[in-house]
């Protein structure tokens, strides 16, 4: 599943091309209401979630019972479970499968509740309801406040990091140049190894870069590099040769707008292992945040502060923090406990509160850490077939994966892992396959061994862990992913961090195959809104799919996210259509329930004692009282000894908030503002960008 950096930049113009999906999204409002075969009429208010684990749900959901020929419905909470369908790219959860647990219907007699849960079961039971799973993760977020996601040992050693107040322009090659004849020019080596493309001339040594919309040269690699006054024309071949399969560091933000000023060259920067680019426009200019002992580089596309305290710099880079002296380094990296309590008390309406999802114990962390929990998942016909497997030299090499009995073909861009001789499995935009040979044939997994799931992080094949077989039927699978296949982990201090930060050299062979993701040289970066992803710095990023696709495009301190469904590889979303090889991801229709327009605002609460709150305009809580309607919930200091209720004001308050807060990141998802009707584009300034396709 290792990916082709230069894919990259085709891949994203050809994402630019097809434009915004135009597909109407489902209606995910709440109350919902559904009638029984008797008439019944039943109003479900919003699911209050208690746990989501890989694709299973529970919760809890007021609702009420209004029988036929009735002037008033009954109220009541149901528990309930349910199997969610997720598909991130639509802020859509469908939730199928319905159960319901436990029914509460206070006040009822024994005769009038056995009515309304035989009403309950035969309708509800029978739906499938569509959920915004923007309002589903801030519920989880703020009610439980807490993941209880395993954490892994990632490492943190700093990379390279340079600092620059002047334009400049980083250009990662993977190693040193792995230079192999360039396709339709004599006497031109191209570096396979990179993701721009990068020429040398075998008579001169000179060397020759594309960017900017045209040639820079060099004697040395590393430095020295200048716009070319006399391109040779065999440059002209070769690049047309590769009909664009490569970065063209074209230097321009997310909306296509040029990141250098008009007729600026910038300073090009060669890096052969992974590094670092800060830079300032002109001299840092520091600005302080309210409320913190904080200042900001506000002239700078990267997170870069000053605790003025101790005087000391600090860089959030790939979710981690480095703290330094003075911005040219050395950089040190700073565990969680050690960061300054100032960087929790950035305001959230700030425009650097992104850098708040990188701070231990807060809300956004909190937020992030269950949002990389979430998966995305479909429904794969058996018969799907992947894309051939192909070994560089013909036959598979095999690596061992340390820790573990496995081995892994380390001659191809798909990971293929070797059980025993006659054992063999390969993940494939986020589908397992099994064969009984490394050539296949390659039928679709319905299980798989546990054996996988040990995979250390130590291992490139690591992100193949995160993806899950959760059912099967004769002739489906159900599947799914968490971020993590796109390179997102949670460390030991509690955040999400982008890679492992453990460097896996790539193969080089005839072609680059390499590993499947970078921790740094990238700009990855991090925000909780739409979906939680990692940014280019503008740029756009894809290392989830076979071919491209499926990455996630994050625009800087603004909580737009663009998340692609890797599960898209397989065919369209709301139809069966042909895909690679056979037939496709499957989607599922939302069921029959419509949105109770007349029956309120969604202010009803299911409380865990089994009563039914409501809040009204002005804040106050009510209680339902079955036969005397609605009293109001006394504050604290008002209950007498015994209470009133066993619901806590408190308690009510944060649901209330969790369903307003997710309320509002539906609105963003589906109002456009999340960053769904769009393409990355390239950005060349802060780093040169590369990526590719995860298979």
């Amino acid at each position: 599943m290792r990916f082709f950096l230069f894919g990259l930049a085709f891949l994203a113009a050809a994402a630019s091309a097809q434009g915004p999906q135009t597909a109407p999204l489902a209606d995910v409002a709440w109350p919902r209401e559904t009638k029984a075969p008797d008439g019944t009429v039943i109003t479900v208010y919003q699911p209050q979630v208690e746990r989501w684990a890989e694709n299973n749900l529970s919760g809890r959901a007021a609702v009420s019972v209004l029988a036929p020929g009735a002037k008033e419905p009954g109220f009541g909470v149901i528990e309930l479970s349910a199997r969610t369908e997720i598909d991130k790219s639509s802020d859509l959860v469908t939730l199928s499968a319905l159960r319901i647990t436990k029914t509460s219907f206070p006040g009822a007699a024994e005769q009038e509740m056995q009515k309304y849960v035989a009403a309950l079961r035969a309708a509800v039971t029978k739906e499938r309801w569509p959920m915004s799973a923007q309002a589903l993760q801030a519920n989880l977020a703020v009610v439980q406040a807490r993941s209880k996601q395993k954490a892994v040992p990632v490492k943190n050693e700093p990379p390279p990091i340079l600092f620059r107040t002047s334009p400049s322009l980083l250009v990662l090659v993977d190693g040193e140049p792995a230079l192999r004849a360039a396709k339709g020019a004599v006497s031109l080596w191209r570096a396979i190894n990179t993701a721009p493309l990068l020429l040398q001339d075998a008579s001169t040594k000179t060397w020759y870069l594309w960017a900017l919309g045209r040639w820079w040269e060099s004697k040395a690699l590393a430095s020295g590099w200048q716009a070319s006054a006399a391109p040779p024309p065999t440059l002209e071949q070769a690049r047309a040769a590769l009909d664009k399969q490569f970065d063209p560091l074209e230097g321009k933000d997310s909306e296509g707008k040029p990141v250098f000023e008009p007729g600026v060259a910038p300073q090009i920067v060669v890096a052969t292992k992974p590094t670092e680019l800060l830079q300032s426009k002109g001299e840092p200019k520091l600005t302080p945040i309210p409320g913190t002992q904080l200042l900001y580089v506000s002239n700078s596309s990267n997170d870069i502060f000053m605790e003025l305290g101790t005087q000391t710099y600090y860089a959030l880079i790939s979710g981690r923090w480095f703290s330094a002296k003075v911005l040219t380094g050395p950089w040190s990296f700073v565990p969680g406990k050690s960061l300054p309590a100032e960087f929790a008390k950035i305001p959230a309406e700030h425009q650097m509160a992104d850098v708040l999802a990188s701070v231990p114990n807060t809300p956004q962390a909190r937020e992030a850490s269950i949002a990389n929990e979430i998966p995305q998942t479909a429904t794969v016909q058996r018969d799907v077939q992947p894309t051939p497997v192909v070994y560089d030299g013909g036959e598979p090499q095999w690596k061992p994966i340390d820790g573990t009995p496995l081995t892994y073909a380390y001659n191809t861009g798909v990971p293929v892992i070797r059980i025993d001789p006659k054992t063999y499995y390969m993940a494939q935009n986020g589908v397992w396959f099994s064969g009984t040979g490394p050539a296949g044939p390659w039928v679709v997994a319905a299980t798989v061994p546990s054996v996988i799931y040990t995979i250390p992080a130590s291992s490139p094949l690591h992100y193949v862990t995160y993806v899950r077989v959760y059912s099967s039927t004769p002739t489906t699978v159900f599947v799914g992913y968490t971020p993590g296949y796109y390179g997102t982990v949670l460390s030991s201090d509690g955040v999400v961090v982008y890679g492992t930060g453990y460097y896996y050299p790539p193969y080089v062979g005839a072609v680059y195959y390499p590993p499947p993701y970078y921790t740094y040289g990238y700009g990855a970066g991090f925000t909780v809104g739409l979906f939680f992803g990692f940014a280019m710095s503008g740029g756009w990023h894809g290392p989830c799919c076979y071919g491209g696709g499926g990455g996630v495009y994050v625009s800087h301190h603004h909580t737009n996210i663009n998340v692609n469904n890797s599960y898209n590889r397989w065919g369209g979303k709301s139809t069966s259509v042909s895909g690679p090889g056979g037939r496709n991801v499957q989607a599922t229709q939302v069921g029959n329930t419509t949105v109770a327009r007349g029956a309120g605002n969604n202010n009803v609460y299911a409380g865990r004692d089994g009563n039914v709150y409501r809040r009204d305009d002005s804040g106050n809580w009510q209680q339902n009282q079955k036969g005397s309607g609605w009293s109001d919930v006394q504050k604290p200091e008002q209950r007498s000894s015994t209470g009133q209720s066993r619901e806590s004001v408190q308690s009510l308050d944060h649901q209330h908030q969790s369903r307003d807060l997710g309320a509002q990141r539906a609105q963003q998802a589906r109002s456009g503002a999340g960053g769904y009707q769009g393409g990355g584009g390239m950005r060349a300034g802060g780093g040169g960008r590369g990526g590719g396709g995860r298979r």
